[in-house]
């Protein structure tokens, strides 16, 4: 059987449920020492699985637009809102709980150097929304409701500070 690898990045969320993020940044290795190459993924994919933990039982949309570019592979979908777990997902990522993206892939072709795989060939088999990225930069990059709960609970978390300053 493959082995199936997974590596976590980055997120963003809008009101209709549109997920959007950088699921591999070329330039860092993530905790593992994992580094994909840029093309090693062989495209065009046209969709997958859209994941909550890897759980292949908990599928909440489906990611319709994966990209290289310069800086990264940049994944783009929906959450499927009908579904009730979907719905939480988003839930949690607007109030900061979920905050990665977690690729899952089949190793095509590698090869060792000092403590970092450099993988050069992989089959990308589904992106999951999580909660701890094993990538150290891993988190939502933008969202405009995400923002404005953002900006919100730094108000409060500034007033409170004030306050306990005047007792």
């Amino acid at each position: 059987m493959d082995r199936l690898d997974v590596q976590t990045k980055q997120l963003a969320v809008d009101e209709d449920g549109t997920v959007e993020g950088i699921a591999w940044p070329y330039a860092t290795p993530d905790r593992a020492g994992d580094i994909i190459k840029k093309g090693a993924l062989r495209l065009p994919v046209t969709e997958l699985p859209m994941l909550r933990n890897h759980d292949t039982d908990a599928l909440i949309g489906l990611w319709t637009s994966i990209e290289e570019r310069d800086d990264g592979l940049h994944v783009k979908g929906r959450l499927d809102l009908k579904s009730m777990q979907a719905r939480g997902v988003r839930s949690q990522i607007l109030t900061g709980r979920l905050n990665g993206l977690s690729i899952g892939f089949r190793d095509r072709g590698s090869k060792r150097h000092g403590r970092n795989r450099i993988l050069s060939a992989i089959e990308l088999v589904e992106v999951s929304i999580v909660r701890e990225p094993s990538h150290p930069d891993a988190r939502i990059t933008h969202s405009k409701s995400f923002d404005a709960a953002r900006s919100i609970a730094e108000a409060i978390n500034r007033a409170a500070t004030a306050m306990k300053g005047n007792r």
